[in-house]
């Protein structure tokens, strides 16, 4: 009996072999790491715990550190909210993600505003496809005396993405309303990069077989764009 007790008293005493968790292996935020103030900032910005908001950074597999800092960075500024879809992640590469305000992010940071007084929407009379040429976004603030007015063109914005065959007008409303908010509130939110496609252009000028990685590459970079305008 006295055996049994000593080996229950050890086996109590022994510390347990680290295991690495699937969240780990996913590259959520750690408590640990150098970004988990921003985590603790970002979580109480959103009345969240950091708990909770690494639990949604472990749907998105394999994020880099930086890519990390970057949302949490935005949830903190603008105090908008993952799981209320007001921000999301896309993967446009192999282990590349992008982050970007959602059209409800949008639509929560230009109303939140405290010099926000209206906002208005224009469109031609001229159609093409059936859809207006371009659409037009007017924000007015109580401190400037002039409104801020930005035009998106049809032609310019389109793509194959199935939303822009199904409510064309709706997606071309939306990307004018968040490029007149990024003008009338100085919001910067960070884009798909062209370094990559630059590199890959130059390679193809030397090999134009490249050329349909090219065609690919592009093909991503629109659908993250899409996920700007459409979500």
């Amino acid at each position: 009996m006295t055996q049994t007790i000593t080996q229950a008293i050890t086996q109590t005493m022994a510390k347990p072999k680290h295991k690495t968790t699937a969240a780990a292996k996913k590259g959520v935020v750690k408590q640990g790491s150098p970004i988990a103030k921003v985590l603790k900032r970002a979580a109480n910005a959103i009345a969240m715990t950091p708990k909770e908001l690494t639990l949604w950074f472990s749907y998105y597999p394999q994020l880099s550190e930086a890519t990390q800092e970057t949302c949490l960075r935005l949830i903190a500024e603008y105090k908008l909210n993952p799981r209320a879809d007001e921000l999301d992640l896309v993967q446009f590469e192999e282990s590349r993600w992008q982050v970007f305000i959602t059209i409800n992010g949008w639509a929560k940071l230009i109303n939140a505003h405290p010099d926000f007084c209206g906002i208005e929407f224009s469109e031609a009379s001229e159609l093409e496809e059936g859809v207006p040429i371009w659409m037009g976004c007017t924000i007015y603030r109580t401190d400037r005396i002039k409104p801020i007015v930005i035009r998106e063109y049809f032609t310019e914005m389109k793509t194959e993405h199935a939303a822009w065959q199904q409510m064309p007008r709706r997606v071309l409303r939306h990307r004018a309303m968040q490029q007149c908010a990024r003008l009338a509130f100085g919001i910067t939110v960070p884009e798909c990069k062209p370094s990559e496609f630059l590199r890959n252009k130059r390679i193809s000028m030397m090999n134009p077989s490249q050329d349909k990685r090219i065609t690919e590459k592009q093909s991503r970079c629109a659908i993250l764009k899409e996920r700007l305008t459409i979500r």
